[in-house]
């Protein structure tokens, strides 16, 4: 995990600050367990606990940020959702192609799409 993951995970954290030094020491510093477990007097046990404690959360997190990305995916039947990177110019006559799919039933959107593609 990088600094700015751990850090982006930091205000979420449910741990003591010496817990999450600890974890942040392993996962983003990669000391081991028993220098850490040396440096706050702690068994390697306590310090595997600090860590998984953060990789949980973290976990937690990373499937929160899923399901955010897909609230909206109230896509019709049969869409996609795509990221276009085309020259401005082009984008209008995309973007007309888009609104005028929206107004088609599924079967003839697709018998225009291949009288498009032939002409």
């Amino acid at each position: 995990m990088t600094a700015a993951e751990f850090d982006t995970l930091y205000p979420l954290l449910k741990i003591s600050e010496e817990r999450i030094r600890a974890a942040r020491a392993a996962i983003v510093d990669g000391r081991t367990m028993q220098s850490i477990g040396d440096e706050f007097g702690w068994t390697k046990q306590a310090v595997d606990k600090a860590i998984r404690s953060v990789w949980e959360l973290a976990g937690r997190y990373r499937e929160s940020q899923r399901i955010a990305a897909n609230l909206d995916e109230t896509l019709p039947l049969g869409w996609e959702r795509v990221t276009l990177i085309a020259p401005s110019y082009l984008i209008p006559s995309f973007k007309e192609a888009i609104a005028r799919a929206l107004f088609r039933p599924r079967a003839s959107a697709k018998a225009a799409t291949n009288s498009e593609s032939k002409a």
